[in-house]
C-alpha cells in the first residue's frame, strides 16, 4: 500500500509531471538523474531509498549517458520493459516493448518502485535494509544482488566499473555528493 501512496504522490507532484531537466553533456544528465534520485527519494522512508550513486551508473549504463533511442524517444533511462501493450511503450529491434514516460523524472521513479516492489529484487532490499541498520552502503554489495536486472554476464562489473568512474569524477569531495 506504501507503494501505492507514493506513487500517487508522485504523479500528482507538479514537479515530477514538469521538472525536465535539460543535457547535452554527462556532467547535466549525471546531475539531472541525481536532482530527480534525491527528490524522489524522499516519498520513500529511510531504509528504502535508492543510493544517488546506483541510479545515476544504472541509468547511465542502461541509457548511454542518455544517448540511447530509447532515452531520446521514450524517456526511458533505465531499460524498464513494457508488458502492457495498452499503455506507452516504445519497440526495440528485437520487439521488446520498452515502457515511454511523460518526464524524465518519472522513469526515476518507476525505476525505484522497481527495486522496492518487484519480487525479482527481495535480495537487494534485504542487503539495502541491513546495511541501513548497520549504518554505511556497499554499493558493490548492492549491485551483486541486481543479476536479473541484466542478461549479460559482464552486466554487474560494467555496472561496478561506471559508479567508481561517476563517483571520482562527478561526486569528488569539492562537487556534488550523494
Amino acid at each position: 500500500m506504501k507503494e501505492i501512496c507514493a506513487t500517487l504522490m508522485l504523479m500528482c507532484s507538479p514537479f515530477i509531471q514538469n521538472f525536465t531537466f535539460e543535457y547535452d553533456e554527462r556532467e547535466k544528465f549525471v546531475y539531472g538523474i541525481a536532482e530527480c534520485t534525491i527528490y524522489i527519494n524522499e516519498y520513500w522512508d529511510g531504509p528504502e531509498r535508492l543510493p544517488i550513486l546506483l541510479s545515476v551508473a544504472q541509468a547511465a549504463l542502461e541509457s548511454s549517458w542518455g544517448e540511447s533511442r530509447f532515452a531520446k524517444e521514450a524517456k526511458n533511462y533505465y531499460g524498464i520493459r513494457q508488458t502492457d501493450l495498452g499503455e506507452p511503450h516504445i519497440l526495440s529491434k528485437n520487439g521488446i516493448a520498452l515502457r515511454k514516460y511523460d518526464s524524465r523524472c518519472s522513469s526515476v521513479d518507476d525505476y525505484i518502485e522497481l527495486l522496492n516492489t518487484s519480487h525479482h529484487y527481495e535480495s537487494y532490499r534485504d542487503l539495502r535494509l541491513n546495511q541501513y541498520i548497520l549504518d554505511y552502503v556497499d554499493i558493490d554489495e548492492l549491485i551483486d544482488t541486481l543479476t536479473s536486472y541484466a542478461k549479460d554476464p559482464e552486466y554487474k562489473n560494467k555496472l561496478k566499473t561506471l559508479y567508481r568512474s561517476i563517483q571520482k569524477e562527478y561526486f569528488s569531495e569539492n562537487q556534488f555528493k550523494p
